[in-house]
């Protein structure tokens, strides 16, 4: 069953953080080069992240019970070992869920939050024709919000590697 969730958390991580970087590195890029206006290009992007967020959120709940799985079945660590932090393993290891939860807190407001604000102000752009100072605010947070949340993703990827292989040191 181990190496099952293993497999699973693995896969799950390489679709959520794997298509976060596609779309930021590949889609984007080349939604912006197309021949189409930009609000066409918008509405692209729009059904793009709308569809990867159906998938990424998929992939987000196989990593939440995965990693519970592997925490409390294999490796078991208590919920009180955790908060204790006593040994290199459970301060990395608490470390990352922390990271986690942010990470899924920050997924949350760019998906469900910032997203939709972009779509709402580009709609409205459709309609009077000039690009609001709102639309551009709005869109410059989303896209911070996405940057940090890749690397803090990043960073959590980094503290597994830790936590399979050990310490560097």
């Amino acid at each position: 069953m181990y190496q099952l969730a293993v497999f699973l958390h693995v896969m799950s991580a390489v679709v959520w953080v794997g298509g976060a970087l596609f779309l930021a590195m590949v889609i984007i890029p080349v939604s912006r080069r197309l021949p189409i206006s930009p609000p066409q290009s918008a509405a692209l992007l729009g059904l793009v992240a709308r569809r990867f967020r159906n998938v990424s959120w998929a992939a987000i709940a196989v990593l939440v019970a995965t990693g519970l799985f592997m925490t409390l079945g294999h490796w078991r660590v208590t919920p009180v070992e955790l908060a204790r932090g006593d040994t290199w393993f459970t301060e990395v290891l608490r470390t990352k869920l922390g990271l986690v939860l942010v990470v899924i807190v920050l997924s949350a407001v760019h998906d469900f939050a910032l997203g939709p604000r972009v779509s709402d102000r580009l709609a409205a752009l459709r309609q009077d024709g000039a690009p609001p100072e709102a639309l551009r605010s709005a869109r410059r947070w989303l896209v911070w919000v996405a940057r940090i949340n890749v690397l803090m993703a990043l960073t959590v990827i980094a503290l597994a590697v830790l936590l399979t292989r050990g310490s560097p040191f």
